[in-house]
């Protein structure tokens, strides 16, 4: 059992330490434990071994969940265990199969994981503990962390020991570290799509459809905006804002998946008031708080429970079909798929879309689907 692998939350001196009112999240994991027969909604882990790192990343999730403790809790029904921390191993690599391990067991279980601290080359074994052909990766950075982009770290080459079957989403990248050909680049390389800060700000809802379909959302705490977000190891001025960062981890809790949420890259040595660890705190409680609103909402068979409209595309040989559901009003669109024989392949796409449909136009998300089938 992955239990003899960690040290539980209540042993940790920052967890001991805590005391607040009935209704803060501390109060409400303290109270919640594992048990076998009543699985709980989400499960949070952290890490403390920082071998692996140039930085020191020792006291980020204790220092992180110091802070998420005194946030309000949610509703009774949304039940959340605090798993501890992983144990730190003789050598790192028993750390890194540690992790690895760990999450091969939740995710057999497909339970919604929510990680803390540490480099953002854990990303990998948390990756591969998802044990699934074609997984979704989205990383949230400022840069592309591969080998043309190597500076000496090695959460900055990790995109580069990914299976080749990978599909890989990069958000929030800044455009001045960005070649000239990086973006088609890596959507070759990577099989999904690249957005930079500029193209977020100007249409951060338009995130919600990739961020739906992702199983791991990888957020470098170097994706913020420094004066809003103390600790950081690279230290550039621009970035996401934390209303930002904090919708994007929102759109991540409400996936229709068990997507889980990682965050890496905070140091607590550069963070003295703490500022830092509670903008890594709001950014994950609204994972969270998506999580406890979660609806189980996928398109299946016929689909009946959700609206559809059929939109006629010049060039296209048959119409396409649009699914609206009736409460969240998300949106899906159906592409042709060798793989489907009853029912077509339904990806998550968004109302922009479907406008675009109706002007005629061939949405790009439909295009990057179906060229990925044939």
């Amino acid at each position: 059992m992955f239990r003899e692998l960690l040290t539980s939350a209540n042993a940790l001196p920052v967890v001991k330490k805590f005391s607040g009112d009935k209704d803060d999240l501390g109060t409400i994991l303290k109270n919640s434990v594992w048990s076998d027969s009543d699985m709980p909604d989400a499960v949070i882990l952290g890490i403390s071994d920082d071998r692996v790192s140039l930085s020191s990343f020792k006291d980020a999730s204790d220092s992180i969940r110091e802070q998420l403790y005194q946030l309000k809790g949610f509703s009774e029904s949304f039940r959340i265990v605090d798993l501890g921390n992983v144990k730190t191993g003789k050598e790192v690599t028993d750390t890194i199969a540690a992790v690895r391990l760990i999450a091969e067991e939740i995710g057999s279980m497909e339970i919604p994981l929510l990680f803390l601290g540490g480099n953002q080359c854990l990303t990998l074994p948390l990756f591969e503990g998802l044990n699934k052909n074609e997984a979704v990766l989205t990383v949230i950075d400022d840069r592309i962390d591969n080998h043309s982009q190597h500076k000496g770290g090695s959460d900055d080459i990790f995109l580069s020991n990914l299976s080749t079957e990978s599909i890989v989403n990069l958000l929030a990248v800044q455009s001045f570290f960005l070649s000239p050909d990086s973006k088609e680049n890596f959507s070759d390389e990577y099989n999904g799509s690249l957005f930079t800060l500029g193209e977020i700000r100007n249409g951060i809802r338009e995130m919600e459809p990739y961020l739906r379909e992702t199983d791991l959302v990888s957020f470098d705490f170097g994706s913020l905006k420094l004066s809003e977000a103390p600790g950081q190891i690279r230290n550039s001025p621009n970035g996401l804002t934390g209303e930002e960062a904090c919708q994007l981890a929102w759109y991540a809790g409400i996936s229709t998946k068990p997507g889980w949420f990682s965050i890496f890259g905070y140091n607590p040595e550069q963070d003295p008031d703490h500022t830092g660890a509670m903008m890594a705190a709001q950014i994950v409680w609204y994972y969270l708080n998506g999580r406890s609103k979660n609806l189980d909402e996928i398109p299946m068979d016929e689909a009946v429970d959700f609206m559809h409209f059929i939109v006629p595309i010049e060039g296209i040989p048959e119409p396409v079909t649009f699914l609206k559901h009736p409460v969240s009003k998300r949106w899906w669109m159906e592409v042709p798929s060798p793989d489907c024989d009853l029912f077509p392949l339904r990806i998550p796409c968004s109302k922009k879309d479907y406008r675009k449909a109706c002007k005629n136009e061939i949405p790009d998300r439909w295009w990057t689907s179906f060229n990925k089938s044939y």
